[in-house]
């Protein structure tokens, strides 16, 4: 009668995981089928049970190998019917990859350092910073013409934010001004900052000399790149202005006094780039898997964790993906890195499912 109702719920999950869609065409599942095909026929079960399987087994129709999930769904099935039968468990291993999405790829160009820029005519000689006034970006962007700028960023810090600026500035010869226009940032105090560094420099310990900015350390920059901007550039300082009549008048006089491109462009130290690849293998979590389940009328995501044996361990509930995964990690139940990193983007997409309205399936793009 016991092994009656475990082959009862192992049909329940069954019926379950055949409502979704990359699994009911999946090699995986078809192999679970006809193995639970054979525990029918082996243990004898009353005919409805079987009729059950035919039918699901009738709907399925494979069109693509094992694509490596994590986790798995019939897997723990098939792993409780090979302890039923005392066959041993089929290992399920990505035998083909998803296609992957085809994007555009550009050679890397100039603005050689990433952030939030608008891009102009590379060979203007005018690069602007609005600070911590981010609207002011795109203002300038449509009344002034991309024609009449390099670039047009925010800049927020007196560190990294400058940093960027520096290394965008020394690697195009042709900008020879830098416009500093909109509202500084409390605290980091970027504007006053950068006047400080074409003003005074750095210091033996990289600090900008007179910065009132809480950090204002070049840790990523060498003393002569400092040195090949304050020669290159002429500093505008507009700081506190959002006039965009005041910032135009100033970009027609930095025209009028067009030094020409600077004598020499400088290369600047490169930190190593690598490109994101698939693991080689597939490795499981030896803590076990989850699986996720948003209710959008309660308003909370359920997070099943199983044991490697497919063992329901505990059930984590809450309305915020970041406390649910943190939880998780607190109650030692994920033990990689990248299951971590996983679970954090699974929970996000179940999260923006409720929010949306859109079907969440794990381990499938929205």
């Amino acid at each position: 009668m016991e092994k009656t109702n475990d082959i009862s719920k192992l049909i329940g999950e069954i019926e379950k995981i055949s409502e979704i869609e990359k699994c009911r065409t999946c090699q995986c599942f078809y192999d679970t089928l006809l193995e639970f095909k054979e525990v029918l026929k082996k243990e004898k079960s009353d005919g409805e049970l079987a009729a059950k399987i035919e039918e699901i087994i009738r709907k399925s129709e494979v069109t693509h190998n094992c694509l490596g999930c994590d986790p798995c769904y019939p897997v723990p099935v098939s792993n409780a019917l090979s302890e039923m039968s005392g066959e041993p468990a089929v290992s399920c291993l990505p035998v083909c990859e998803p296609a992957p999405i085809k994007l555009q790829k550009l050679k890397p160009s100039w603005p050689i350092e990433q952030g939030e820029y608008i891009v102009g005519n590379k060979k203007s000689l005018v690069a602007v910073s609005t600070l911590g006034s981010d609207e002011l970006t795109e203002v300038i962007s449509k009344e002034l013409g991309i024609d009449n700028f390099a670039i047009v960023g925010k800049t927020h810090t007196e560190n990294i934010g400058i940093e960027k600026v520096i290394k965008n500035t020394i690697t195009n010869p042709y900008i020879r001004f830098l416009i500093i226009c909109g509202k500084d940032t409390r605290g980091h105090m970027a504007g006053q900052s950068l006047l400080s560094l074409f003003n005074k420099g750095i210091n033996h310990e990289k600090r900008i000399i007179g910065s009132e900015g809480q950090r204002p350390v070049l840790k990523n920059l060498e003393f002569s790149e400092v040195e090949h901007f304050r020669k290159q550039v002429e500093v505008i300082d507009l700081s506190g202005l959002e006039d965009i009549k005041r910032i135009e008048g100033e970009v027609n006089l930095c025209k009028e006094k067009n030094p020409g491109r600077f004598e020499r462009t400088m290369a600047i130290k490169k930190v190593p780039q690598l490109e994101a690849r698939r693991p080689e293998k597939l490795i499981l979590d030896p803590s076990g898997f989850f699986i996720i389940y948003p209710k959008k009328e309660e308003g909370r995501i359920y997070l099943e964790h199983y044991k490697a044996d497919g063992t329901l361990n505990e059930i984590i509930y809450g309305e915020d993906p970041v406390l649910i995964t943190s939880t998780a990690i607190e109650r030692g139940l994920v033990s990689r890195l990248d299951h971590a990193a996983y679970l954090g983007r699974e929970l996000e997409k179940a999260y923006l499912s409720m929010v949306y309205g859109f079907q969440y399936v794990q381990d499938r793009a929205p």
